[in-house]
């Protein structure tokens, strides 16, 4: 129904109306996925590999202008490559945790991307899938795997739960 008139409405989106679609879309993108309502939006567009919908509207509003009204558009306007829109990645049947080595670490989150040599570095990590809901932290010394940690949840248990166990645990 949204698409409904987008070649004249929703040819160049102004920030209101990209943050009003935004707002609608958002719950429903809650919703499909089953996440918390303070995850972002970006963050379930890009998981659940669905465009922002004032785009998906735009590319709707210039593929009626162009083929079916064949109207050309305005040359402020700027084109949407097939390759400009990401596609969601499918046939992952396993967890990546599941074959984790020693050297596959990632640094990515957090302030310290360096891991020091001369102190103790801790690892940890807390996730929710299709099988369970586990919790890990592994124990680096002078870049040497000293020691790791997991453990299987309940079912129930969220991702957060799992993210603090690690870290309690790791405490300990």
């Amino acid at each position: 129904m949204l698409t409904h008139g987008s070649s004249a409405w929703c040819l160049n989106p102004s920030f209101k109306m990209k943050r009003k679609l935004s707002s609608i879309q958002r719950p429903f993108l809650l919703h499909i996925s089953g996440a918390n309502r303070t995850t972002r939006m970006a963050a379930l567009q890009t998981i659940l590999g669905i465009p922002p919908l004032h785009m998906q509207l735009q590319f709707e509003a210039m593929f009626t202008s162009i083929y079916h009204l064949r109207i050309s558009l305005p040359p402020n306007i700027e084109d949407i490559q097939p390759q400009d829109l990401e596609m969601k990645a499918t046939g992952w049947s396993i967890h990546q945790s599941e074959h984790l080595e020693p050297n596959q670490i990632s640094l990515g989150d957090g302030e310290a991307n360096i891991v020091r040599k001369d102190i103790i570095n801790i690892f940890t990590d807390g996730s929710k899938t299709e099988h369970g809901v586990g919790a890990a932290f592994c124990v680096l010394t002078n870049d040497i795997w000293a020691y790791q940690w997991s453990a299987k949840l309940n079912g129930y248990n969220t991702v957060f739960q799992a993210e603090l166990t690690a870290l309690h645990e790791a405490v300990i």
